[in-house]
């Protein structure tokens, strides 16, 4: 009798005796959720509330609660309340209600603030939930001033550009015209950096010397952007002398200047149609021409048919009954009435005033240059600011400080950020700001 063996093919593990056997199992599988338990579970989301910041007397937008229940067992939902000193500010429509597995209740609770502080309290849903029978929720809420605004604006400035200075060249001024001269390289210096396309040229104060009276000053007629030594020229142009008119006329004769018959005469060349167009008046008394401020404001605002193409900047005396400056070293002294009418046209054309009386001209030339070349020291605000304490100024990531020597100030007639000294932005660099405003409520 033959016997037949049949052997089933099967995989073996042939683990070493007592080695543990595990089995593998794919990568991907994901782990089995648990199953819900017989009893009631409660799930109340979100974990916490905060409101943020919201303007006092105003109601924030409600933010809505979700109650679920995880678990098989009725959820009785017993009671939802407010704890704690600030209910008064919250409120809630919450209410009771039964839930069964995976069912969920939504409410809202709501967030009105009455004064400048911050409130919390806490949402507290109680429940049949064995475990977790009360379960509470953090509640947060602050009142402010009003709502943040944020705004930026970046330097920018024109690339082609006429400069008229005007010089004062009475008795008197012969002091503040050197210092001038001293420091005219760091305005040269600032065109150079920027590649502008630039003409500038001299007028005197002297409206009653025909060689003068708005005509631009030596030969050539005006400096340009391919004259071999440009600072030179100007200190060759700007010592004007002393002898000049002591009935100084600033105004008229930068009009005379820049109108015909001169702009296309004597003057001819200077004036480009497609230039922006700076004024810059150096001077120890005020204007006495018979034309206003308002008027050469308005007249300047449409020299170019764009009031952004146009500013006059002033080196004059302070504003009221102007100043005066010793130098204790040379005994010089360097004294100014108030050069109100031109500070009134700066301040009209965004234009710059820097104090006659500076006893260095050095930051007062540099930001001349940026104005002139088209950028700007003031920004207006899209909104008004309600708390000037809590305003922000960055320049290029770099937060300015509240100074009005070198750094920023707000202008409340103008609702502007306004840049002083060496706080002024150059081109290209983007500026930051950042204040509460008082909005109506939504």
């Amino acid at each position: 009798m033959s016997l037949i063996f049949l052997y089933a093919c099967t995989d073996y593990n042939l683990s070493a005796p007592g080695e543990e056997v595990k089995e593998e199992v794919p990568e991907d599988t994901a782990p089995e959720e648990q199953p819900p338990g017989d009893d009631p579970e409660i799930e109340v989301s979100p974990s916490s509330i905060d409101f943020g910041s919201v303007m006092k007397d105003c109601p924030a937008d409600p933010i809505t609660v979700t109650i679920t229940n995880k678990g098989l067992g009725q959820l009785e939902v017993r009671n939802i309340d407010l704890d704690g000193d600030a209910v008064s500010k919250f409120s809630h429509d919450g209410q009771a209600v039964n839930l069964e597995y995976n069912d969920t209740y939504e409410f809202d609770i709501e967030f009105e603030p009455s004064a400048y502080v911050t409130y919390e309290v806490e949402l507290q849903v109680e429940s049949n939930d064995p475990d977790e029978g009360l379960v509470g929720v953090p509640v947060l809420g602050a009142g402010a001033s009003g709502s943040i605004y944020e705004e930026s604006f970046v330097q920018d400035y024109h690339d082609t550009i006429d400069v008229l200075w005007v010089i004062d060249n009475s008795g008197s001024m012969s002091e503040e015209v050197d210092r001038l001269k001293d420091q005219f390289d760091l305005f040269i210096a600032a065109f150079l950096t920027l590649g502008l396309d630039y003409h500038i040229g001299v007028v005197t104060t002297d409206m009653d010397n025909g060689t003068q009276s708005g005509k631009l000053q030596g030969t050539p007629i005006y400096i340009e952007s391919s004259t071999a030594d440009p600072v030179a020229a100007f200190k060759n142009r700007a010592g004007v002398g002393s002898g000049g008119s002591g009935d100084e006329q600033g105004l008229a004769a930068a009009k005379a200047a820049l109108t015909d018959p001169l702009a296309s005469g004597d003057n001819a060349g200077f004036l480009r149609a497609d230039s922006a167009v700076s004024i810059v008046v150096v001077s120890d008394e005020n204007d006495s021409s018979s034309i206003s401020a308002s008027s050469f404001a308005s007249w300047l605002d449409g020299l170019q048919g764009d009031v952004d193409l146009s500013s006059l900047s002033a080196i004059v005396g302070d504003r009221g009954l102007g100043c005066t400056e010793i130098d204790w070293s040379s005994g010089d002294t360097v004294s100014a009435t108030g050069g109100d009418k031109y500070i009134d046209v700066a301040d009209a054309t965004g234009g710059f005033f820097a104090s006659i009386c500076t006893e260095d001209f050095d930051v007062a030339v540099t930001n001349i240059a940026k104005i002139s070349a088209g950028m700007q020291a003031e920004w207006e605000l899209s909104k008004t600011p309600s708390d000037i304490s809590l305003m922000e100024v960055y320049v290029d990531g770099i937060e300015v400080p509240y100074d009005a020597t070198d750094g920023w100030i707000y202008d409340s007639a103008d609702n502007a950020v306004e840049f002083h000294g060496t706080a002024v932005p150059d081109a290209g660099e983007v500026i930051e700001v950042s204040y509460p405003y008082d909005s109506s409520c939504n």
